[in-house]
């Protein structure tokens, strides 16, 4: 993929510092795309708009927004050691955030800066008189920076309620006039800049092209949304063109079958864009390129850890520690997803004692200095089971469970305390899809948080379901109101 090579070219775009005080609004960003010998021919543009993929890299990075709302705010992760110096993550782990979290702070601005980028290059698509090579290239660049602003203020609008909603670049005086716009606006902005995505990306690319957003991830993402609105009909039409597309397969590895092969397969650190895969973040492993920090971030913070298989310590920040929870909810026979998903710890190399302190595999890159594995963001395990919960058919459901040689749903061996469809789908996500940032969205988006959650000892309340907004953006634009969290 073109970005793969290109996401450093945010530099390359010339974003020059600007200063930045207290009487700008932190919605418009610290950095700002210089004009002038920029955007002159399609190379120039299709640079730019790899630098899109940048933000959403940005975005969705360890300790980004989906990372501390999906995984650390649920009862998948918590944390054994770390080196920080502040208490950000386990204030947000024991809800009781306060509104000066750094952390959350932090996730803000990376959200706002990362749709002024978008936001720029769009604008910049629209007006220029480039002749491109091909005639469809303008509004295809056009739908993937739309689709990839779509997907920040999809996030957000979960995690903090009503936001600004700035759809064109904003000046710093123009910032004071962008207040928190309604969650049914947002979705309703959502659907209509999806769906216009949707029709102008192709269904598949070739060559460096490929990984960049298609036709049936804006379709995906779209499916999301209306689900997370409740509207099961229009989610299961999205679904369904996935599925009968016949473009992505559980054959990972296409080898022609469907086993437990295809799932480690997924998380290889050489595995890309694979026929399982919808949308997934673009890494490169090695020196002056764009690593991955998962694994880094991830690892336990202890200064004898290794890797397995590897002979060489390094210590790790401690964050997204597996819970006992999760690791008891894995059913006797599901080896294979819990090895990769729960790894138990790791040997130290000097006195031979085993260290308990387990850790993910998801994001296993031997190169860990510079890691390169890409990270998916959708995969086609989540459209069967998002379309098995539109439709109240476990055929989806039981697709996801054979490939890993589990019984399905409605058969002999099925686990019986999962006795509805409902929880069946609930505890399969939780399995397939632990570490990818889904466990909280899913439990908001079905009204399960607060009961999942109180039943396992958090301190959590309907209005712990939305992050308060940071008191730095208010500070600086008081027309920002705060969410109520205590």
């Amino acid at each position: 993929m073109k970005t793969n090579q290109s996401y450093s070219l945010y530099i390359l775009i010339f974003l020059a510092l600007v200063s930045c005080n207290q009487d700008q609004l932190d919605l418009y960003p610290e950095t700002k795309l210089t004009q002038g010998n920029f955007y002159k021919n399609e190379s120039q543009l299709v640079q730019a708009v790899d630098d899109v993929y940048r933000q959403l890299n940005r975005v969705y990075d360890a300790r980004g927004i989906v990372d501390l709302y999906g995984e650390l705010y649920s009862d998948n992760t918590y944390i054994e050691f770390t080196g920080g110096a502040t208490t950000f993550e386990e204030d947000i782990i024991g809800y009781r955030i306060q509104t000066n979290n750094g952390r959350i702070q932090t996730a803000w601005e990376t959200c706002y800066n990362a749709l002024f980028i978008c936001n720029n290059i769009i604008e910049q698509l629209q007006k220029t008189e480039v002749a491109f090579s091909k005639p469809e290239m303008k509004n295809r660049l056009i739908a993937e920076a739309t689709f990839v602003r779509s997907l920040i203020f999809f996030n957000m609008v979960r995690v903090w309620g009503d936001i600004p909603m700035p759809l064109k670049v904003v000046t710093a005086d123009e910032s004071y006039d962008y207040v928190r716009e309604s969650e049914a606006k947002i979705y309703q902005q959502l659907i209509k800049d999806l769906t216009e995505s949707k029709n102008n990306l192709p269904a598949s690319y070739t060559g460096s092209d490929i990984g960049r957003a298609t036709k049936y991830a804006a379709a995906a993402v779209l499916s999301k949304v209306y689900l997370t609105q409740g509207d099961k009909a229009n989610a299961g039409k999205e679904l369904k063109e996935i599925i009968d597309s016949n473009v992505y397969s559980l054959d990972a590895n296409r080898d022609g079958k469907v086993n437990k092969d295809d799932y480690v397969f997924l998380f290889q650190p050489a595995t890309k864009n694979s026929k399982s895969s919808i949308l997934e973040l673009q890494f490169l492993a090695g020196q002056n390129v764009v690593n991955s920090t998962y694994q880094q971030i991830y690892a336990p913070y202890h200064w004898a850890f290794h890797l397995p298989g590897i002979n060489e310590t390094f210590r790790g920040e401690g964050m997204n520690t597996p819970t006992a929870d999760l690791i008891n909810e894995f059913e006797a026979a599901d080896s294979t997803r819990k090895n990769i998903t729960v790894y138990p710890g790791y040997v130290n190399l000097e006195t031979k004692q085993f260290i308990n302190y387990p850790f993910t595999m998801k994001f296993f890159d031997p190169n860990w200095r510079y890691a390169g594995q890409n990270v998916e963001i959708i995969r086609y395990a989540d459209v069967l089971l998002m379309y098995s919960e539109v439709t109240g058919d476990p055929a989806y459901l039981n697709q996801v469970r054979a490939r890993v040689g589990l019984p399905g749903y409605g058969t002999s061996g099925y686990p019986a305390k999962y006795n509805t469809l409902a929880l069946a789908i609930e505890h399969e996500r939780r399995m397939e899809l632990s570490f990818e940032f889904h466990r909280f969205f899913d439990l908001v988006r079905t009204g399960r948080a607060v009961e999942v959650m109180k039943a396992k000892g958090f301190n959590i309340t309907e209005k712990k379901l939305h992050f308060p907004i940071p008191q730095n953006a208010i500070d600086v634009n008081p027309k920002l109101t705060q969410n109520d969290y205590n």
